[in-house]
C-alpha cells in the first residue's frame, strides 16, 4: 500500500534528525503546532495566488506531521493526548488548504467547477477521517481505502506545484476521497455483520 511504504520511507529518514531535536529541547506537540503554523503560511500564498511556494511549504508542512510521530516513538512520549493533538490539527490543516483554493478559485474568476471540487474533496477527506474515529470508537477497524491522509497530501501538492494539473488533482481528490469513505463503511459493515454472527454463534453454544 501507498500510504505504508510512504510513511516507512519518511520515517526511516525522519529518525535520522530525532536527536537534533531532542537536542533543541522540542516535543512532539510543538512539532505538530509548528507544522500547523507552516501549513497557515502555505494557505495564505495559496489564497494569494503563489501556488507553487504554497505547496513546497504545505509539504515542509507535511513533513511535520511525520517527525512528531517519529520523535514521540523514539523519546517514548506516545500519549493519548498527543495522538488525539495530531489528528484533530490534520483536519484544521486540511481544512485551511481547502479554503485557500476557495479563496482563490473564487476570486480569479472560477465560480462554478473549481470551488465545488474543492468541497467534494474537502467533504471526502473529512469523512474518511471520521468514519475511521468513529469506527475505532466502537471497537471496528476503520482503516484501509484509497486515499489515506499521505496520499491527498501528496495529490494536492503536485496540483499547486504542478498548476495544469490542480483541476485533476481536485478531480482526483473529489472523486476518491468520497470513495475512501465508502470503502471504509463497507469495511465496517463486514465486520459488524462477521462479529454480530460470532455473537449469534457463541450465544446457540451457550444455550444448547
Amino acid at each position: 500500500m501507498f500510504t505504508s511504504r510512504l510513511q516507512d520511507w519518511v520515517r526511516s529518514g525522519a529518525r535520522r534528525v530525532v536527536p537534533a531535536l531532542r537536542a533543541l529541547h522540542l516535543t512532539p506537540n510543538i512539532l505538530t503546532m509548528l507544522g500547523l503554523c507552516i501549513c497557515a503560511g502555505s494557505a495564505v500564498l495559496i489564497a494569494l495566488g503563489f501556488l507553487l511556494p504554497g505547496g513546497l511549504l504545505l509539504l515542509i508542512a507535511s513533513g511535520f506531521d511525520i517527525l512528531d510521530g517519529a520523535l514521540a516513538r523514539v523519546s517514548g512520549r506516545e500519549q493519548r493526548y498527543g495522538a488525539f493533538l495530531d489528528s484533530t490539527v490534520d483536519r484544521y490543516a486540511e481544512a485551511m488548504t481547502s479554503i485557500a483554493l476557495l479563496y482563490y478559485f473564487i476570486f480569479h474568476g472560477h465560480h462554478t467547477l473549481e470551488p465545488m471540487l474543492v468541497v467534494f474533496a474537502l467533504t471526502g477527506s473529512l469523512l474518511v477521517s471520521y468514519v475511521r474515529a468513529r469506527a475505532q470508537s466502537l471497537g471496528f477497524n476503520g482503516d484501509g481505502g484509497l486515499l489515506a491522509r499521505p496520499e491527498r497530501v501528496v495529490i494536492t501538492v503536485i496540483g499547486l506545484v504542478v498548476a495544469p494539473l490542480l483541476i485533476w488533482a481536485l478531480w482526483i481528490l473529489a472523486i476518491l476521497t468520497n470513495v475512501t469513505a465508502v470503502q471504509r463503511i463497507w469495511v465496517v459493515w463486514q465486520q459488524a455483520r462477521r462479529m454480530a454472527a460470532e455473537s449469534r454463534s457463541a450465544s446457540g453454544v451457550t444455550t444448547g
